[in-house]
């Protein structure tokens, strides 16, 4: 029998979340958003196909009465999302003759084995469960919203495979920024790349190109995130010129990043204001200045700055506010890098660490498209370089955990006096991963 209640139990996961994941005052609007008992009762009829089809977690259903199953959930969505639905708080388990327990759904999760990947799948089947019923995107993410948090309540075993399990939402790894780290495009959030669970590991690769009217420069690299808490990435940075007397202009330069994840839940957390929060450093050096051998300059520090190498350091805060479909994410940088550290480290005009701000607002416009916008704000310590904020408006795409996309416009500032315009231009990144 213990058996049985055992391969029941993740069966009995959404039942068990659903019914201590009570909203705190009546609102009915995510009932009228799924459309009504009648819609709850498509959504749940499309969502029980896809979990037994699901090879994360099918095997936990076998032997156990769906059609029950269905019926419970079917209150349970109405009763949670503000329906006029009582929840009987009971189920029986199918055994010989179709005789079994009657137990409580509270309680059923107590002697399970429930991983995060197992969690992520049910919630992931069910959010595409509602797609394909042409629910809103924002009424699907309340409902997710308010079933988040119950994952502290339902987990209770850490899978010990060690293989990679992709077992994270999808996107929220976020994309390979600049300099290698999970983020944005310009800047790094709290979030931890790949898709590896707490359980597992995840990694990437990247490849991101931007142009503007006079340069381009191309940015390649690596991250691995180990148990969603740490990442470790690898980037080559090459800056080139294409604009007399700066055509033949080659800077390189190489960055090794650390994140490490202190506090919060950017995900699970819905029901705290409390951010994810990471804290980071890049070790960036630069390979030498290539093309302007006939001026005579062959290094970063010919051109003012203080320092070859360097590091940066920030503390990255990201909130993820599910009932708004909206990431939000904050990053302070004590820094004195000169154009990331292209153009070396410290100058003239500065040398010592300054505090720079960095900010990130996403919209989820559906479960595969992301729309933002970000700024970054550079110190100026070279005098050759009135150098000036970054941003960026862009647009993210994850047609799988595998493969995602980004394009965005990117504003770069002025690069040199010697080029006295602001550089602009499209920005593109391919990520593949696991």
């Amino acid at each position: 029998m213990g058996c049985s209640i055992s391969r029941a139990g993740l069966a009995l996961l959404l039942p068990a979340a659903l019914a201590t994941a009570q909203p705190s005052a009546p609102d009915d609007a995510v009932y009228r958003g799924l459309g009504g008992q009648e819609g709850i009762h498509k959504i749940v009829a499309s969502f029980i196909p896809l979990v037994l089809a699901d090879p994360r977690i099918r095997d936990t259903f076998e032997d156990f009465d769906m059609e029950q199953l269905a019926k419970r959930l079917g209150e349970q969505f109405c009763e949670v999302s503000g329906g006029p639905c009582t929840y009987t708080g009971k189920y029986r388990d199918k055994t010989m003759d179709g005789v079994g327990t009657v137990r409580d759904m509270v309680t059923v999760h107590q002697d399970l084995k429930i991983t995060d990947a197992q969690f992520n799948a049910l919630a992931e089947d069910l959010q595409v469960a509602m797609a394909r019923n042409q629910v809103p995107n924002g009424v699907a993410n309340r409902l997710i919203a308010r079933l988040a948090p119950m994952r502290a309540m339902i987990v209770t075993a850490r899978a010990d495979t060690g293989r990679p399990d992709l077992g994270k939402f999808l996107a929220t790894g976020g994309v390979s920024q600049l300099e290698g780290a999970a983020g944005g495009g310009l800047t790094p959030w709290a979030l931890i790349g790949g898709y590896g669970t707490r359980d597992s590991w995840g990694a990437n690769a990247h490849y991101t190109w931007v142009r503007t009217q006079d340069y381009a420069l191309g940015s390649g690299g690596v991250a691995v995130g180990l148990a969603d808490r740490l990442e470790l990435s690898l980037a080559e940075q090459t800056f080139t010129g294409s604009l007399a007397p700066l055509d033949r202009l080659r800077l390189r330069q190489d960055i090794l990043g650390l994140k490490l994840r202190v506090a919060g839940d950017a995900v699970y957390g819905q029901d705290s204001l409390m951010p994810q929060l990471a804290i980071g450093v890049l070790y960036k050096r630069d390979k030498g200045v290539g093309g302007l051998g006939a001026l005579g300059v062959t290094d970063v520090r010919q051109l003012g700055a203080r320092d070859d190498h360097g590091y940066d350091y920030y503390v990255a805060a990201t909130k993820l506010l599910l009932e708004h479909s909206l990431l939000l994410n904050g990053t302070v940088r004590a820094t004195r890098a000169n154009q990331m550290g292209l153009l070396g480290f410290g100058g003239d005009r500065g040398d010592s660490m300054r505090l720079m701000p960095e900010l990130s607002l996403a919209w989820l416009a559906d479960r595969k498209l992301v729309l933002g916008v970000e700024y970054r704000r550079k110190p100026h310590n070279l005098g050759v370089d009135n150098e000036k904020a970054y941003y960026d408006a862009f647009v993210a795409w994850f047609p799988t955990k595998q493969v995602s996309v980004t394009a965005a416009y990117a504003v770069l500032g002025d690069i040199t006096v010697f080029n006295p315009v602001r550089q602009r231009g499209p920005y593109l990144s391919l990520q593949a991963g696991f």
